[in-house]
């Protein structure tokens, strides 16, 4: 049973918690941070079966109350939509007595653009990722200010990333082949110039960045971008006909997951 339950330290928010049938303290931890939605419950649902056939355990945190309005840029100094996830994760550690002080982590759009700017701060935590169809990036860039470089910001003065340690995280991006709608925002001329139109060019320059920085740090390249034809950025059809839930278990666990509940690992 997928269970929903309201956040001790912060009643304004909650979270999704999934434990499969027989799960011991080892069963393996999965974060899963979506975009802003009415149908967050029934999404994170979709991930149910393959985390019943693999023996994961499931964590989807709401990202409501003070943080929804920021937490895609991690929040503001008061409130910090990083912070809220360790709240969860430390709850969730004495409900269930596993360790989640490392885990596994997907995001998609909103939830991508948050769980993309945890790893690079937080690399430590992420055992690996995969993040998809997110809107905008923080690049490897320390001449310009967080949230779109790596820059330190007042806004977030504890806020610091190594990339000595977040290159090490082996990351995947997803995005659909039809994710190319241009997007027109207020102020966004700039970093559209840097980043580009739409997503799915936004996501080819900072797989390119993050490549191009491993190579100056001498450093192997841990990430890969994977498009999926004929899909755009929505979540349904990305499950529907792009196998979103497949190609997540096999990018984070190395199995893959049949309709027929066969698990194949990865050698």
């Amino acid at each position: 049973m997928l269970l929903r339950r309201v956040l001790r330290s912060d009643p304004t928010n909650e979270y999704l918690l999934y434990r499969p049938t027989g799960a011991s303290i080892d069963s393996p931890l999965l974060v899963v941070v979506l975009g802003v939605s009415r149908h967050w419950q029934q999404q994170v649902a979709t991930f149910i079966p393959a985390c019943e056939r693999l023996g994961v355990t499931l964590l989807s945190p709401s990202m409501g109350g003070a943080v929804r309005a920021s937490y895609r840029s991690i929040g503001r100094q008061e409130n910090r939509a990083d912070e809220l996830l360790h709240d969860c994760l430390r709850e969730v550690s004495l409900h269930t007595g596993i360790d989640a002080t490392r885990f596994r982590l997907f995001g998609h759009s909103s939830g991508a653009q948050f769980a993309h700017r945890y790893l690079m701060a937080h690399p430590h935590r992420v055992a690996s990722a995969v993040i998809a169809c997110a809107r905008w990036y923080t690049f490897p860039d320390t001449a310009r200010k967080f949230p779109f470089g790596i820059r330190p910001t007042k806004r977030l003065p504890d806020l610091s990333f190594n990339p000595e340690q977040y290159l090490r995280v082996r990351i995947t991006l997803l995005d659909g082949s039809l994710d190319t709608e241009e997007e027109v925002f207020r102020h966004s001329d700039q970093i559209s110039a840097l980043q580009g139109k739409h997503r799915l060019e936004r996501a080819r320059r900072w797989v390119a960045a993050m490549r191009a920085q491993a190579q100056a740090h001498a450093m192997p390249s841990m990430i890969d971008l994977i498009e999926i034809e004929g899909v755009g950025h929505h979540f349904g059809p990305l499950c529907r006909e792009g196998r979103l839930v497949q190609r997540v278990f096999w990018s984070l666990f190395g199995a893959t997951v049949d309709e027929e509940s066969a698990i194949t690992q990865r050698q």
